[in-house]
């Protein structure tokens, strides 16, 4: 049986419970939480807020308060530096997962063994199950034997107590390292390395990519990661096809001794595999690559909700329209909350026999709510079609009534429970490939990087420039004193150092070239002063005008580019050019 066939099987039966549990979703609600409070009444925090004298939803909702990370972190610490257990969850703490946190800090979050089969059983199987089902439905054909690319890094990083710790997307893949040669063109020590910066990842994953002509899937945890990739492709096709051809890694390759050894082992000439390349290579990039190379490419998969939509449709360029995409699901370090059970959305059903959940309305034309005030959940049975909501979470591995600071909105129904797409999360700034920067990252580093080169900063702002491959960050900065090009160089590269030390996924992201090297720009003087009296001349109170740490809409783009001294970047071209699209369609 190919392994492949395994994890279908395995999928089936996830995709079976999630039929059950979907049809009564209040019912799989109650028996979750009671599970919680049950398994977890004898840890420190199930004493705290008396779990043994806990019956019902309601005596949960009064009893425990809303909560954020700042309540947990003093006893992730106690775990991580005393090895105590049985703190937040009862049992054992098996290993970690990070998410997005404060400045140069991720969160850090226990995971317990329940948490952990969740993650495991619905973030892999089920997307190979589903895949196999939308392939055996639309093209009535059986999914072939998995071989592709995971254009991913699974290594994660020790903590004191010893347990690894991984991003929450990485969890799945990472107990398979026995048996990724059955369905991976990388070898495992390409995925799970001991030290990823000293190896050019891009280039080794697709020289063992390209040399396989069966190449049935293509897999990461982000698309961002498949676009980078095809990117790396287009600029370096000749090289690797010299390569092929001859057999040999590059020697002018980032690549430790030792791996070098074992990979050329791997290798042997290949001029007619090269030879098909350098076909289709020569015939340019305009149409779909993938299938071109690959003719047995059936699907690939990746997180792509709305935030990524860019670079789905950059993807598709590459793999073009009938390669189906699945997504991998709404989840995080504090858990698996929705699965798409069919291919090509961008939403997913939640799992409401995995989590407890609970949700706070949002309305964009309110003020976020005071945290004085008493805040009112919804449960899973009170979400309506079209409507959007703050996500709060209650797990296995010790969180309670958790406010994610995630924005989803609800789709449609699958059976009786919602499916959802994630929006936006509340306190985030920027997201140009998933990497989570958020406003209290990007604040710190401009300031940092205004005093570092000695600069008065009168006001600053982001943007999220697409006019460069990869995307970058761009600040647009508004200086007391006038700025040479020396010193916006200085200020750029001081940024970008900045930007690494305060958001670690930044730092990656970089190194993994899914990011380019920021900008900056510098305003016109009085550009700040400027934009807060057209917004009063519209009527907004003075004390409604908040600061724009990111330029998110299309006014405020027009706005601030309109007042940009800097020449020669294409940032600013790019924006010139959309104007005169824009007059000329109107004309």
């Amino acid at each position: 049986m190919p392994f492949s066939d395994l994890g279908i099987l395995l999928g089936d039966v996830s995709l079976l419970e999630i039929e059950h549990y979907t049809k009564d979703p209040m019912k799989a609600q109650n028996m979750t939480l009671r599970k919680i409070l049950r398994r977890n009444k004898n840890s420190e925090l199930g004493k705290k807020f008396g779990f043994a004298d806990i019956h019902s939803i309601d005596e949960y909702r009064k009893k425990v308060p809303l909560t954020t990370y700042a309540d947990y972190e003093p006893y992730v610490e106690r775990m991580i530096h005393n090895r105590e257990k049985n703190l937040m969850y009862t049992g054992r703490n098996v290993r970690y997962c990070s998410s997005s946190g404060s400045v140069g800090k991720p969160k850090i979050l226990p995971k317990s063994v329940k948490d952990l089969w969740n993650m495991q059983c619905i973030g892999f199987s089920c997307s190979v199950s589903t895949a196999a089902h939308y392939i055996k439905k639309t093209k009535g054909k059986r999914l072939p034997a998995q071989m592709g690319p995971l254009v991913l890094v699974l290594t994660g990083h020790p903590l004191e107590d010893g347990k690894r710790c991984n991003g929450a997307g990485q969890v799945p893949l990472t107990y398979l390292k026995p048996i990724t040669r059955f369905f991976c063109t990388s070898p495992a020590s390409l995925l799970y390395p001991e030290h990823e910066e000293l190896l050019d990842t891009s280039y080794l994953q697709l020289r063992f990519a390209l040399a396989n002509r069966n190449v049935s899937y293509l897999g990461s945890i982000v698309v961002t990661l498949l676009t980078t990739m095809f990117d790396y492709l287009e600029d370096n096709w000749e090289m690797l096809c010299d390569d092929i051809e001859k057999g040999i890694i590059n020697p002018g390759i980032k690549i430790t001794p030792e791996l070098r050894k074992e990979y050329s082992k791997k290798f042997k000439p290949d001029p007619k595999r090269a030879e098909e390349l350098r076909r289709e290579f020569r015939k340019g990039f305009d149409t779909p690559i993938a299938p071109r190379i690959w003719p047995k490419l059936t699907w690939a998969y990746g997180m792509i909700g709305s935030n990524l939509k860019v670079y789905v449709k950059k993807l598709r360029h590459s793999i073009g329209d009938d390669i189906p995409l699945h997504n991998m699901g709404y989840a995080a370090a504090e858990g698996f909350f929705a699965m798409p059970t069919e291919l090509d959305v961008h939403d997913g059903v939640l799992l409401p026999h995995c989590i407890f959940f609970e949700f706070i309305p949002v309305n964009d034309d309110e003020e976020d709510t005071d945290e004085s005030e008493e805040i009112k959940t919804l449960l899973i049975s009170e979400l309506e079609v079209g409507k959007k909501y703050e996500v709060v979470v209650s797990n296995f591995s010790g969180l309670y009534r958790y406010r994610m600071e995630d924005v989803v909105t609800v789709t449609k129904m699958h059976n009786n429970t919602p499916r959802v797409e994630l929006l936006y999360r509340r306190n985030l700034s920027m997201n140009v490939a998933n990497e989570k920067t958020t406003t209290q990252m990007v604040d710190f580093a401009a300031k940092n990087t205004a005093s570092q080169a000695g600069v008065e900063l009168v006001g600053h702002s982001f943007y999220a420039d697409y006019s460069t491959k990869p995307p970058r960050y761009c600040m647009l900065a508004e200086t007391k004193e006038p700025v040479s090009e020396e010193k916006r160089a200085e200020l750029i590269e001081i940024l970008d150092s900045q930007l690494k030390d305060v958001n670690e996924k930044y730092f990656k992201y970089r190194r993994w070239g899914m990011l380019n090297t920021p900008e900056v720009l510098i305003l016109k003087p009085k550009t700040y002063w400027d934009y807060r009296e057209s917004l009063r001349g519209r009527g907004v109170v003075l004390n409604q005008i908040k600061p724009v740490t990111v330029i998110n809409s299309k006014e405020r783009e027009d706005f601030f580019f309109s007042h940009v001294e800097t020449e020669n970047s294409s940032a600013v071209e790019e924006w010139k050019n959309s104007k005169k699209e824009s007059a000329a369609s109107k004309a």
